[in-house]
């Protein structure tokens, strides 16, 4: 079956799929003191604000694997401490 997509496009894109998940916050807006929803793609979080449609990003809760790395590395060059 042939894709209604231009050349590239999967489909799979945010802009098209929308969030992987998303869920109410209980972290209010930093710009109004409004009710917030946190919004999930890929490995990026976000807020939004449901009231004046601000967004903030949230951190990751996904450990780092490059500094897992490091951290791994530098205890075997220098030994547990």
């Amino acid at each position: 079956m042939a894709s209604s997509y231009p050349p590239g496009v999967t489909g799979n894109e945010f802009e098209i799929a929308g969030p992987d998940y998303e869920r109410e916050s209980d972290t209010p807006c930093a710009r109004c003191g409004g009710t917030t929803t946190e919004l999930g793609y890929r490995r990026d979080r976000w807020l939004c604000c449901d009231e004046c449609g601000e967004e903030f990003d949230l951190p990751s809760d996904e450990p780092d694997p490059d500094r897992a790395y490091d951290e791994a590395r530098e205890r075997l060059i220098f030994g547990d401490e």
